[in-house]
């Protein structure tokens, strides 16, 4: 295992390979920031070059355009709280961290001073030291270095390095452009040593506990094609928005409760009025169905998010727009039309069905449109109510020209001819009424034969077909829709009762009170019940079924998916209702949770 003085062996190379960088003539200021993080501290070296002190600071050359030692001492005086004040480190919670200065490192100054044109050819180094109350799980690194003074703009080369960790991270910090690292002291990052495999392995750690959002600074969009739903869900940074949308705020790095209602509102007005949805060719306007706020800390989002203050540099708002369907859709488009200078392309992942693709949206060529043909999905078959078919009832079959025959037999035995003969003709009689039988058959409903019953096979496919319908039901994403389907196979006032419990059943609290899509039922094992079980104010037709059935749920949201299944014990009484059978009577006798796992999309 390497050494506490072995990474820290490893971070003065690293800080030294980075200053070693010579100077060479640019456009812009640009700042060389490195960062070590440990569990206890964060230690920064800004480096950059004296022009800045020339640039940010109103210190003058003397009349050979000349800096004198002193005037650059007076600069760097002003530059010192200048950086302290205009890079800004934050916690998860948006709380900026204090830091004091350590040292400024003059080493590379010429002792008689700087001439104006070389200004660019000499470096100082500010290090500043921030104290921690605990191992940071977040920072966010922002710097405002250009302001309306500069007609040049401001960079940093952020490299930000944790203790035990192979490789740091590296971005380009722009000014007013927030980027936010997380850092995992169980699992830091691995060193550029490290197999392919060990590297994967990490990286698919990291996915899976940050549920596939790994980015703090991206804008992610989830496209989900469903029967009866399409949904777009965005995840976006807070001050990206701030970009386009009016966030009113007192303070101007924090969003309060108490400012969150209105802001919501402007964010729904944005994105009702955008990203234009076409299905089947015609423009459907968004249901908003929730507008969120994130601070860094939250992880799932599949879950509503608490209320609570959130910093304008590391928030993230999530905002689903559905789009409500019949049935299968044959065609969609959607465009993307909110970009602004900072936000010039969005990578979309698109769920149709079971199907993933990635796409990118840009405003540069037009290239901000996403087309999606139905591959040939058949339309969803309507939900059809289970016609009532019984067995015929027990019937008596009798012979009209036996009937007849047999009629003549007695008159035959009382007024027939002399007695010689009486008995060749009754016999003859008998003979053609059994011979006759088969011919001119009246069907008599046999007396005392009961109501016919349903047996257990004709029982358990009728059941099923009920069962079946009442969970497709839910299909449907309108409540009216769902109790109109409903209403096919049950009936009486267990009618809204159902709708509440399988509701009930399938909301997961495990995600805040989300409603999960069914995408399996399934009838374990099922009895019909004695006929002495059925309720005597009941059609004599009824009967009761016990079975035990579970149901498979998801709840997917951005890209991850919670799954449950849930196992049921009931009673269900099923009845005849104009000319249908329904299910009238429900006695839950038992559930228990089977399983719940969450899982990410393959992408």
């Amino acid at each position: 295992m390497r050494t506490k003085r072995n990474f820290r062996s490893a971070w003065i190379v690293l800080l030294g390979m980075a200053l070693a960088v010579p100077a060479a003539a640019h456009p812009i200021s640009i700042t060389k920031s490195l960062v070590y993080v440990t569990q206890d501290r964060v230690t920064v070296h800004l480096e950059l070059f004296v022009e800045d002190l020339f640039l940010f600071h109103d210190v003058k050359p003397n009349d050979q355009d000349f800096f004198e030692p002193h005037v650059i001492e007076s600069g760097i005086e002003q530059h010192e709280p200048f950086l302290l004040e205009r890079f800004v480190i934050r916690d998860s919670q948006g709380e900026p961290l204090v830091g004091r200065t350590v040292r400024v490192d003059r080493s590379d100054l010429p002792a008689e001073g700087v001439a104006m044109a070389e200004l660019m050819a000499y470096a100082l180094t500010f290090v500043f030291e921030y104290p921690l109350d605990k191992p940071p799980e977040f920072l966010t690194f922002s710097q405002h270095f250009a302001d309306g003074r500069l007609l040049i703009p401001a960079e940093m080369q952020l490299n930000v390095q944790q203790e035990g960790a192979g490789e740091p991270f590296q971005e380009v910090l722009y000014s007013d452009s927030p980027q936010t690292v997380r850092f995992s002291w169980d699992h830091p990052p691995l060193s550029a040593d490290a197999s392919e495999e060990q590297l994967q392995a990490w990286y698919e750690r990291q996915k899976e506990e940050m549920l596939g959002i790994t980015s703090y600074s991206a804008v992610y969009s989830f496209f989900y094609i469903e029967d009866h739903q399409i949904r777009h869900e965005i995840l976006i940074p807070l001050l990206t928005l701030d970009e386009s949308v009016l966030i009113a705020r007192a303070d101007e790095s924090f969003l309060e409760v108490s400012e969150q209602d209105l802001a919501a509102e402007q964010i729904e007005a944005y994105f009702r009025a955008g990203n234009p949805v076409e299905i089947d060719g015609v423009q459907v306007q968004p249901v908003i169905e929730r507008v969120d706020f994130y601070g860094l800390d939250f992880r799932d989002f599949a879950i509503r998010a608490p209320r609570s203050r959130v910093s304008m540099a590391s928030a993230r708002v999530g905002i689903i727009l559905s789009y409500p369907t019949l049935g299968s859709p044959g065609t969609i488009q959607v465009t993307w039309d909110r970009f602004h200078r900072y936000l010039r392309s969005v990578n979309m992942v698109v769920f149709a069905y079971e199907d993933t693709q990635r796409i990118e949206l840009t405003r540069i060529g037009g290239r901000n449109v996403y087309r999606w043909q139905n591959p040939g999905r058949p339309p969803t078959p309507p939900l059809q109510q289970v016609d009532l078919q019984l067995p015929p009832r027990p019937t008596w079959s009798l012979s009209l020209i036996s009937l007849g025959v047999a009629v003549l037999i007695p008159a035959v035995v009382w007024y027939g001819p002399k007695a010689r003969y009486r008995g060749p003709i009754v016999l003859l009689l008998i003979g053609a009424a059994v011979a006759t039988w088969p011919l001119a058959q009246w069907k008599l409903p046999r007396p005392f034969a009961g109501t016919p019953q349903l047996d257990e096979q004709r029982a358990a496919a009728t059941l099923a077909a009920l069962h079946r319908n009442i969970y497709r039901a839910f299909d449907y994403r309108d409540e009216e829709q769902i109790y109109d389907a409903l209403a096919k196979s049950v009936d009486g006032p267990l009618l809204r009762e159902l709708y509440l419990e399988i509701r009930r059943g399938l909301v997961m609290q495990e995600q805040g009170g989300a409603v999960a899509r069914i995408r399996e039922v399934e009838i374990i094992d099922g009895e019909k019940l004695p006929r002495q079980r059925v309720p005597e104010n009941l059609d004599p037709r009824a009967f009761v079924y016990h079975c035990r059935w579970t149901v498979a749920g998801t709840v997917e949201h951005w890209g991850h998916i919670h799954a449950r299944t849930n196992e049921y014990r009931a009673n269900w009484t099923v009845e005849p209702r104009n000319h249908a059978w329904k299910i009238t009577g429900l006695e839950l006798q038992d559930e228990r949770r089977v399983s719940f796992e969450t899982s990410l999309r393959r992408m």
